[in-house]
């Protein structure tokens, strides 16, 4: 989906990036973690310390730690330290991730998830200007922080481009605005590497040609830079330069999951108090799902505690389907099994669907069963 300019003014994008996602996740399950530099690694089978670093907080990258670098010399450089180390939980990071991708998802015109922990967001039409803007991005930080737990840096901008770009400006909580009239003089003083898909090499070949900054980059020749490049990445490098972007925010061509969460009322234990909201998110699930011609074989449940502690379960059906009873109905059960696990009151409560196939393809695939 794009969102144009149909109303005469630009774009409006937002770049979403959960600071140091898996510890901040460790953080979160675990108080304790909140003042210790913590470092979560790639084991290998090899055992023992053999393995790398996938990302760390900020108090861990104080000392010189860092993603890619070896354990063994992550543990050097905090050798002094009241330091943890732990492996990586997919499984945690992913739930919460659900979470948060929820909350965005809602406030957003057009929507992509890059990654379990980045997201774009176009705004364009719910938000009458870059102030209205703004204003969104504080709440949305308000939100995510007070219902999941968790800080996020925003970028916003007339394009993905900008909008990524800003949202690495200020971490980590950050909240940055370039607005269409700054966003020359706000990347031109960027050295190139900070480009999008401008990697190490990349980087060092523009160095090696006098350009270290997107302002050098910018009064380069789009032929010369084709010369170098190949005419992909030369015209990408001319029009990046220049903070033109024309790529939508979409959503990718088989969404992985739908998801739905609100906050309750109250806080309750109580089967009875959610259930209106459980069928309320139930409907917007199956109305995502019929608007996209998808079909579902999993539904989930999400939840988040009084505690900000959280909890999903999910129950795979026999078919795929469509149905709406479906997922109320087997939303219902994995509710009713949660609440007897733990009599925590429920802070916000989530409906999710998964192992989406088109109708399209699930119809092709019919014929030859």
């Amino acid at each position: 989906m794009s969102i144009s300019s149909s109303r005469g003014k630009s774009r409006i994008v937002m770049h979403v990036d959960l600071d140091y996602f898996y510890a901040q996740c460790e953080e979160l399950r675990r108080n304790d973690l909140k003042d210790r530099p913590v470092v979560v690694c790639v084991y290998s089978a090899r055992g023992g310390d053999s393995g790398a670093v996938s990302t760390c907080n900020y108090k861990a990258r104080a000392y010189g730690v860092k993603a890619g670098m070896p354990i063994v010399q992550a543990k050097r450089l905090l050798r002094e330290q009241d330091a943890v180390f732990l492996p990586v939980d997919e499984q945690y990071y992913t739930s919460v991730s659900d979470m948060v991708m929820a909350i965005l998802r809602a406030n957003a015109d057009a929507f992509e998830q890059v990654s379990i922990d980045e997201a774009y967001m176009d705004v364009s039409m719910r938000c009458k200007d870059f102030d209205d803007a703004t204003r969104l991005a504080s709440r949305l930080k308000d939100e995510v922080r007070t219902s999941v737990g968790l800080t996020c840096s925003i970028g916003i901008g007339m394009n993905k481009l900008i909008a990524k770009m800003a949202s690495d400006y200020r971490k980590p909580d950050g909240l940055t605005v370039v607005r269409p009239e700054d966003a020359k003089d706000f990347i031109s003083r960027m050295s190139v590497g900070k480009l999008l898909w401008v990697g190490k090499k990349t980087e060092a070949t523009l160095n090696s040609m006098g350009i270290y900054t997107v302002a050098d980059l910018a009064k380069v020749s789009i032929d010369t830079l084709i010369k170098e490049f190949g005419r992909k990445m030369g015209i990408y490098l001319y029009n990046a330069s220049r903070g033109i972007d024309e790529e939508p925010v979409k959503e990718s061509a088989m969404a992985k999951q739908i998801s739905r969460i609100t906050t309750l009322k109250r806080n309750t234990s109580a089967i009875e108090d959610m259930l209106d909201d459980l069928n309320t998110l139930s409907m917007d699930v199956h109305k995502s799902l019929v608007e996209q011609g998808l079909l579902f074989r999993s539904v989930g449940i999400m939840l988040v505690y009084e505690d900000l502690s959280m909890r999903s379960r999910a129950r795979m059906l026999k078919h795929y389907s469509n149905s709406m009873d479906d997922i109320a109905r087997y939303a219902r059960v994995l509710l009713e099994e949660a609440l007897e696990e733990s009599s925590k009151p429920v802070r916000r409560l989530g409906v999710k669907v998964s192992d989406l196939v088109s109708v399209k393809g699930q119809e092709t695939l019919q014929r030859f069963m």
